[in-house]
């Protein structure tokens, strides 16, 4: 046993030495996306592969907490010096996420003992396949998305496997620059060895084992605690992607989240749409345990405890339903590119839930879009790149005390951007604008964090820009406890001497020279009801240029006089009606439900009864015959009638 005080020490020492970690990857990296943006992270793991240390300032935090045992138990024997490295999704069960995210990891021994693993990973900006940056929303199947490396050892014993390299390095658009972040590395991995071996010839090995063991524990501990508030009950949310890319058929997102009461919450997402033909995919391998479905809960218990140190101990207490060969747990051969589109989303419906369970705790919806561009100029031969440009994010929801954050979203907060000096020395392109987007937060008594513009004049003829996870261009982020919706995104462009043209959810484009693409997210939600905002703050806004006078009149019911609040106008403006509901899911979102709200769940409940392979097939038929019948919203007898007929032909085809 480790008492309380030791264990609080050797996880501050641990967090130094993944700390240290994710500082030799941000200042050894070669990629754009890694050295600005920090789409990276480091940790330490145990030999059952639990996450015990992770950097919670530096990299991609949503990984914190992955079972990382298809890596640690890849291979019967490890040696000092070895390395593995994969980057599929399917072989290692749901570890990867996409095949852009390249995973390393080394074993530490101490005195020829195993005493854990090393793990890092970047995201490759590049890993081959069909589009520049591998990722296009329409990909319909992971070998469109580049090439894939089961678990394999990169390093053995210390000689690299050279032949392993060049098959990866050779079917990539950007191998130097590859190598040069994996090499960043296998630098903080061979840190992490030495920091580790210095803790066991310190303390020994046996308490180094004991205080791993006890800081895991710990933070289940806390966890357990804060989750325990939740009240003991069931608690359901909706939501969807607008389309899947390749139709206008929305994608039903599904969870029921049920307190125990005893500090565990089990997250179930049956009714969730059947895989797509789309990279909206989550392979997650069946798990029980898996951060990308749960870091919403992991959020709330972060802001809910006054000191926790962020490691595996926190999914030991979420449990996951996940039906089989679904969005959100894919079968191979699906593509996943932008798997972190899908995850966004389901992190606001934890906020969903929890608003519920926990009324005055939780923010409104934020934006739930990333928009990630690319400039590739690969076309051009061996002196080409593939460069970030920018990732552009939405702004994140109202909360009960305070606005939401503008530019950006709590679920990807960890993304920087990328300077506009550094982008422009790397890429042949001109930064027009980068900014704020007035007029798009979610009003609200705390209005929700204002969304972004940014516009990219192309300064090279045969550049290609890449935008990938487009969505919420119809159905908006959602207000809650009287809040409002965020206005929805959108991107267009202009070439000289023409009139604007809309690019749409198009992933890959090939603008002219002197081309000016626009891309414009959406804000976060508004948490309470907009005419109890404090008239200060709106006259502020205004003032700022974030929202203009007739908004603030008509949205918030303010009366300006000059640069403050008219405040007898105000009183008399705001004597109307206020706003009403628990959520406002937006105009298109709730005419939607509103025709196919009913259909929609009746659909969800049949298609399990069907083969895998025709689930999202006879979805798309259902629908459409419905359709056929009028606008909706649909009978009962209707919807039967439908599915009927479904089920007759696909069984006629048999």
């Amino acid at each position: 046993m480790t008492d309380a005080v030791t264990t609080e020490v050797f996880a501050n020492l641990f967090k130094a030495i993944v700390d240290e970690m994710a500082w030799v990857v941000l200042r050894s990296s070669h990629t754009t996306f890694v050295k600005e943006t920090q789409d990276f992270a480091v940790a330490l793991v145990t030999e059952a592969g639990e996450t015990f240390a992770s950097p919670y300032g530096s990299g991609a935090t949503t990984m914190i907490g992955m079972p990382m045992h298809a890596g640690t138990r890849a291979f019967a024997e490890w040696e000092p010096g070895d390395v593995l490295v994969t980057n599929d999704p399917y072989s290692s069960g749901g570890m990867v996420m996409h095949l852009n995210d390249l995973y390393v990891f080394r074993p530490v021994f101490a005195d020829g003992q195993l005493l854990c693993f090393a793990w890092a990973f970047i995201h490759c900006t590049d890993v081959g396949g069909y589009a520049p940056g591998s990722i296009d929303m329409q990909n319909g199947e992971v070998f469109q998305e580049g090439l894939r490396l089961r678990p394999v050892k990169l390093f053995r014993g210390g000689a690299i496997n050279q032949e392993v390299w060049d098959i990866f390095a050779d079917n990539c658009r950007i191998p130097a620059l590859n190598w040069g972040d994996l090499t960043a590395c296998l630098a903080a991995l061979a840190k992490a060895e030495q920091r580790m071996q210095r803790l066991a010839q310190r303390y020994g090995i046996a308490a180094v084992r004991g205080a791993i063991t006890a800081t895991i524990d710990r933070t289940e501990r806390i966890a357990r605690d804060v989750l325990r508030r939740i009240p003991a009950g069931e608690y359901r949310f909706v939501d969807y992607f607008e389309d899947d890319y390749i139709s206008d058929l929305p994608v039903r997102l599904a969870l029921k989240l049920t307190a125990r009461g005893d500090g565990t919450v089990e997250l179930d997402f049956s009714g969730s749409d059947p895989q797509v033909r789309a990279a909206l995919n989550l392979p997650t391998g069946s798990m029980r345990h898996h951060p990308f479905l749960s870091f919403g809960l992991t959020s709330f218990v972060v802001t809910q405890s006054e000191a926790i140190h962020i490691n595996a101990g926190i999914i030991r207490c979420i449990d996951l339903v996940l039906p089989e060969a679904s969005v959100v747990n894919s079968r191979f051969p699906a593509s996943c590119g932008m798997r972190i589109t899908t995850a966004m989303r389901i992190h606001d419906m934890v906020l969903g839930v929890l608003a519920q369970a926990l009324p005055g705790t939780v923010p409104a919806g934020g934006g739930n879009t990333l928009v990630i561009t690319y400039i590739s100029t690969s076309e051009l031969g061996t002196q080409g790149r593939v460069v970030v440009a920018n990732p552009v994010p939405a702004g994140s929801g109202g909360g009960p005390d305070r606005d939401g954050i503008s530019g950006t979203d709590f679920s990807v907060a960890f993304l920087r951007n990328v300077p506009v000096e550094v982008l422009e020395s790397e890429a042949p392109v001109l930064v027009r604008r980068f900014g704020l987007l007035p007029d798009s937060e979610g009003p609200g008594r705390y209005r929700g964090g204002f969304g972004l513009q940014y516009e990219l004049e192309i300064r090279h003829p045969s550049a290609v820009v890449v935008m990938r996870g487009k969505d919420r261009h119809r159905f908006s982020s959602w207000g809650v406890a009287g809040g409002r919706a965020g206005a929805v995104n959108g991107n267009d462009s202009l070439v000289p001497g023409m009139p604007k043209r809309d690019i749409g959810k198009r992933t890959v484009y090939r603008p002219e020279l002197h081309e000016v693409i626009r891309l414009w997210s959406g804000g976060g939600g508004g948490y309470g009801d907009p005419f109890t905002r404090d008239p200060a703050a709106v006259a502020r806004d205004v003032a700022a240029g974030l929202v203009s006078r007739e908004r603030a009149r008509a949205v918030y019911g303010v009366a300006l006089d000059g640069d403050d609040a008219d405040m007898a106008a105000t009183e008399q403006l705001r004597n109307g009606q206020r706003a009403a509901g628990d959520f406002d899911f937006g105009e298109a979102r709730s005419e939607w439900e509103r025709a196919h709200g009913a259909a929609a769940e009746r659909i969800a409940a049949w298609l399990p009864s069907l083969p895998v392979g025709v689930r999202r097939y006879a979805q798309a038929h259902a629908y459409q015959r419905l359709r056929a019948n009028g606008p909706g919203p649909y009978q009962v007898n209707e919807i039967t009638a439908a599915l009927e007929a479904i089920g007759s032909e696909l069984k006629g085809r048999e």
